[in-house]
């Protein structure tokens, strides 16, 4: 997830000519704030980040931030969320409604199948989320959880993650992901 919101800002930027902004706001995660710095700083991409516990704070100061220095993309890194995790799913409805986004996507990884597919749309009941990033795509998966995912959440999915590297990232095209199901 962490990774996807860098290769989000770099397919951003190199694409949409976009001047992103990544605020670290996964305090939960160990080295989850170094992890987005030394990523970002690869790729010349501004990061957000403070000494603080409170995503929540973090995420309004960052805004503060981005306002003040004529940003034009705000992509907010929060922690990993279980669907059973109450507290963490309150925190990430406070740190939207701080954030008013015009886009919140729920990250899925295509190789852990229906796991995915029951997280997301759990998810989508907390937070309405517009969109899909499915990832590891360059897996042995075929995709079967693209259609799951789409047809429980009612949501599109829009970029695809197919490698590990930053630059493996892209717009989600389905008669690709038909054609890859499909084995052709």
């Amino acid at each position: 997830k962490t990774t996807t919101c860098v290769k989000l800002a770099r397919f951003l930027k190199i694409n949409n000519k976009k001047e992103p902004l990544l605020i670290a706001a996964d305090l939960q995660r160990p080295a989850a704030v170094d992890q987005l710095k030394v990523l970002a700083e690869k790729e010349n991409i501004d990061i957000f980040s403070m000494s603080s516990n409170k995503p929540e704070e973090v995420v309004k100061k960052g805004i503060e931030f981005a306002k003040s220095n004529s940003i034009d993309v705000i992509i907010i890194d929060t922690a990993g969320r279980l669907h059973v995790d109450q507290k963490l799913m309150e925190e990430v409805k406070n740190i939207s409604s701080i954030s008013n986004p015009d886009e919140t996507f729920y990250v899925a990884d295509s190789m852990t199948g229906q796991d995915a597919v029951n997280s997301a749309t759990e998810f989508n009941s907390y937070l309405d989320i517009t969109g899909v990033i499915l990832t590891k795509l360059d897996g042995d998966s075929r995709g079967g959880a693209a259609l799951s995912l789409r047809e429980c959440t009612g949501k599109p999915i829009k970029f695809i993650g197919t490698g590990e590297t930053i630059e493996s990232f892209d717009i989600f095209h389905p008669e690709r992901m038909a054609s890859r199901i499909l084995g052709m």
